[in-house]
Order: structure tokens, then sequence, then C-alpha cells
């Protein structure tokens, strides 16, 4: 009896993998993702220029100062930033960032994907910055001096990439 029920359990294994569902979702969005990371596809560093989208799902203030700090450290550090909504930048920097936070301190994880201009992914920086304080809503406990923190170290990562093989 198990002899016969062999080939049937294989052939049901096999029939069940020709009718598997689509991917959707994230799950979808890893296949467009998961290329190794790449160098910048740039000659001279000097050339590039960067736009900063706006941070979704964390407090505007907290957004727009961080977008602050970030443009001040890549100023500092000679990389240019287009300001304006909508200009015309060689890559795009989108971040996503997480707060948590427990008895005794707050926590924010991060996410900064450099892209080209046809969308496509081509660096990922990703980190996390402990705040000394947490006071329930972790936003609130982030201080100005942590997103310091996470804006220079964008800017020195985005730097170190950008510079690579120059």
């Amino acid at each position: 009896m198990r002899r016969a029920l062999a080939p049937l359990l294989a052939a049901a294994i096999l029939l069940a993998g020709c009718d598997a569902p689509q991917l959707s979702g994230i799950a979808a969005g890893l296949e467009t993702n998961m290329t190794a990371p790449q160098g910048p596809p740039i000659n001279d560093p000097s050339e590039a220029t960067f736009a900063f989208e706006p941070f979704p799902g964390i407090p505007g203030n907290v957004g727009d100062d961080l977008l602050r700090r970030i443009w001040q450290h890549a100023e500092r550090e000679g990389l240019q930033v287009v300001k304006r909504p909508g200009g015309t930048a060689r890559f795009t920097v989108e971040g996503t960032l997480t707060a948590v936070s427990n008895d005794t301190n707050s926590l924010i994880i991060y996410v900064f994907d450099i892209k080209d201009v046809t969308g496509r992914r081509l660096h990922r920086i990703s980190g996390r910055q402990r705040s000394q304080e947490s006071e329930g809503d972790p936003w609130s406990s982030i201080a100005s001096g942590d997103l310091d923190v996470i804006a220079r170290r964008l800017v020195a990562l985005i730097n170190a990439w950008l510079h690579a093989d120059a």
C-alpha cells in the first residue's frame, strides 16, 4: 500500500508547485530588490546629486529636523543636495525609520536606499540609534543629538559609497 501512495504523493507535490500563487505585497517587492549592492554608476563623484525623499510614518517635526540635519552634513562633506521638491537629482535616497521604546530608552531603526533615476536600488544603508530616555511615545524620546548621529552616519556612508571606486 505504501508503494502505491509514494508515486501519487510525488505527483501531487509536483502538480502543486505548478499552480503556485503569484507573489504579492512585500514578497513581490523583494524580487525586484534582490540584487547585490552596486557601486555608484558615475565616474566623477563631484557630479553626483542627491535628493532625499520625505520619511513616511514618522512625525513631521522629527522628519523635518532629520532632513535639515542630513542636508547640513551633506553640504559640509561636499555632497550636492537637491532641496526643492521634484528637483532633478542623479540619486534619490529613500528612508524608513521606526522607533520603539522600553522602560529605559528608545531605539530608532533605520534603512536608507540609494536609488538611480529609474528607481533601481543601488545601495542600502541601515543601522540603529539608541536614545537615553523613554517617555511612552518612542518618537517623543528621541533627542536632536540622536537625529544628528543618524544624519552624520548616513552622510559618511553615502560619501564612502560614492568614493568606493574613485
